[in-house]
């Protein structure tokens, strides 16, 4: 699968992937989302996106869209 990509753009993801990894709340972390931000990983870089600042912006996106809770629009109102 990744033979299709040359060794400095592997290096790059390989370290994007250790960059994100690292800012993973540990509540949050788990096989999954470490998959879902390779998978994105390679997203990029097959969309040409390959140097490293490209792909720790990708696989920081994923992150924050997984582990950070998100806020309602609409919040709850106090029953009266």
């Amino acid at each position: 699968m990744l033979t299709e990509f040359d060794q400095t753009t592997i290096a790059n993801m390989t370290a994007a992937l250790d960059f994100v990894r690292k800012k993973i709340p540990a509540d949050k972390d788990s096989n999954e989302l470490r998959k879902r931000i390779g998978d994105e990983l390679v997203r990029c870089a097959r969309m040409g996106r390959r140097s490293l600042i490209d792909l720790q912006q990708a696989g920081m996106k994923v992150m924050e869209e997984t582990a950070t809770p998100t806020r309602s629009l609409y919040p709850l109102r106090p029953s009266p």
